[in-house]
């Protein structure tokens, strides 16, 4: 007799395996990345190179900071996602990045309770080091 395993279960068992994913196990794959940013009614393209050893932290939330002045805290990851708090003077708010691919992803910046900045990564080519 063939028996089935309830739903409830299986997400049950998502759930968990998703929670212990190494934390320092971003899946992002290694190479220069394309980041454009949107703020307001501004575009900008940013491009880095995230390599071997590099901290996506570093190399790729930085870049997602809507004003120079404003201070990371609280960083929080997984295989798929980065997520922080920022402080920006008298506002604070939160950051998220969310890989929907290991060559891509989309992040937002929400100060305030409003949102401030929204940004799209795709990965284009592989790069030799962080000078690239």
């Amino acid at each position: 007799m063939k028996r089935r395993v309830p739903i409830a279960l299986l997400l049950g068992l998502a759930c968990v395996a998703d929670t212990q994913a190494d934390p320092e196990d971003f899946q992002a794959i290694q190479g220069l990345w394309k980041i454009t940013v949107h703020a307001g009614n501004r575009t900008s393209v940013r491009w880095r190179c995230y390599y071997d050893g590099a901290d996506p932290w570093t190399v790729l939330i930085d870049t997602l900071m809507p004003s120079p002045t404003c201070q990371r805290s609280d960083g929080e990851r997984n295989s798929i996602a980065l997520g922080w708090n920022l402080q920006c003077g008298e506002h604070s708010g939160q950051g998220r990045l969310l890989l929907d691919s290991e060559a891509h992803f989309k992040a937002s910046v929400v100060l305030g309770g409003k949102p401030v900045l929204r940004a799209e990564g795709q990965r284009h080519a592989a790069c030799t080091g962080p000078a690239d």
